[in-house]
């Protein structure tokens, strides 16, 4: 028997796998082709978990924060902006500035298109970035925009000195098929705030004008935030194993760099990524020595925001065949290693119902989860929403805080004395 030093850890986060739609009585997750999910199922522990909370952002970093470990009542910063900026390295925010993210979009006329632009690519964004910079960026003193990935920019706006709770915006992906007046696109709610709305809506207008006649002809301001701080993830946790991330969103780089995490840059974000490279990475990274692997696949959250169902059934049996495999293989090979191996939505990303009627796209719905450790295991079969009502934690949904617990890796309480779901 293994010593718990030399226990291993594995959390595989299919990015927005859970889905109220149901075709025949079948969600996505039901539907798809996933035996090694099943079967890390069938052999361990599932049940419910609650990840998001009506009073905060119904987004990726509430639920993920919390699953690595931090309250995101402490630390969600009411945005994104900031966790994706601090993925590059080479800008520094001071207390007073304030950080939107900033997409590349496709308007036609004054209808939203495509919240991503068509899925631009890195390449093409990086030299639209630049030419706004230089063509309207004098104009604008104070107002940097800073290019991050595919569609994602960050825009920051030097010593604003505002709360990012005083701004209303829309979010592009939940917004396509809206007309949206660009000059109004950003509100404030004071009159300072109004100034600095104005500024930036006239900078999305400007923008506009350089990017005519592009794939991406505009971009769309939205998630302000702060600049933040973050505990150390070993110091939060008590863990003392190494710890890695395998991913390629800009906000997950950022937290692993504020944590002291090891960030591995696998893939993109898309629905069609390298399912097969962040398998192997993930495995490689265990016969390295580190303890505890944390692998995110955005896949489905974007098939689900781009409304096709079949392509998000193509991004979780891809996860299954090339991400759960490899691993459980892994740990079928080196046995005394196994820790844990979780499986964990980290939200609900739901697609139209058959009647089209419209349901909130990132709603509360406590995610499903199978843990597999090679001690416990209950009555269920299959992975999906339903089966995880019939295991060990289906009947009362975990806290996203107690995850690492469960898991093993957290070596003290991560929940608060109280907590709001």
């Amino acid at each position: 028997m293994s010593s718990l030093d030399e226990r291993k850890y594995v959390l595989i986060v299919p990015d927005g796998a859970g889905d109220v739609q149901r075709r025949h009585g079948r969600t996505p997750m039901a539907e798809a082709e996933t035996p090694w999910s099943d079967w890390v199922a069938s052999q361990g522990v599932c049940g419910l978990m609650q990840t998001l909370y009506p009073d905060l952002p119904r987004g990726s970093i509430v639920a993920q924060l919390g699953m690595l470990g931090w309250d995101p009542y402490q630390f969600s910063c009411l945005g994104r902006s900031a966790w994706e900026l601090l993925a590059l390295d080479h800008i520094d925010l001071s207390a007073s500035d304030l950080v939107f993210r900033a997409n590349f979009v496709q308007m036609e006329g004054k209808r939203l298109k495509s919240y991503n632009a068509g899925f631009i690519e890195s390449g093409a964004a990086r030299r639209l970035v630049a030419r706004i910079e230089h063509e309207i960026g004098r104009n604008f003193q104070g107002i940097e925009l800073h290019h991050s990935s595919d569609f994602r920019n960050s825009l920051v706006v030097r010593g604003a000195a505002l709360s990012p709770a005083l701004f209303d915006c829309p979010e592009p992906h939940e917004s396509e098929g809206t007309e949206f007046d660009l000059r109004r696109l950003v509100a404030g709610r004071d009159p300072a705030s109004r100034m600095l709305a104005n500024r930036v809506n006239c900078y999305l207008v400007n923008a506009v004008e350089v990017l005519r006649g592009e794939q991406a002809n505009a971009l769309f301001a939205w998630s302000p935030a702060l600049p933040l701080s973050l505990a150390g993830f070993h110091e939060n946790t008590g863990f003392a194993g190494r710890a890695a991330i395998v991913g390629c969103v800009d906000f997950l780089q950022g937290i692993a760099r504020a944590a002291g995490i090891d960030f591995y840059r696998t893939g993109n974000g898309r629905p069609h990524t390298d399912y097969a490279a962040k398998g192997a990475r993930t495995v490689e990274l265990l016969r390295q020595g580190y303890s505890f692997v944390f692998c995110h696949v955005n896949g489905p959250d974007e098939a689900a925001h781009m409304r096709e169902r079949g392509l998000k059934i193509y991004c979780l049996e891809q996860i299954d065949s090339h991400i759960v495999r490899p691993v459980v293989e892994y740990f079928d090979q080196h046995p005394g290693e196994l820790g844990g191996v979780m499986l964990a939505p980290d939200h609900f990303t739901n697609l139209l119902t058959d009647d089209a009627r419209r349901v909130d796209s990132h709603s509360l719905h406590p995610v499903p989860f199978a843990l597999w450790n090679g001690v416990e295991r209950d009555q269920v079969s299959a992975f999906h929403e339903d089966e995880a009502r019939g295991g060990k934690y289906g009947a009362s949904p975990i806290h996203h805080l107690e995850l690492l617990s469960l898991l093993g890796v957290a070596r003290r309480s991560l929940v608060p004395r109280q907590i709001a779901v």
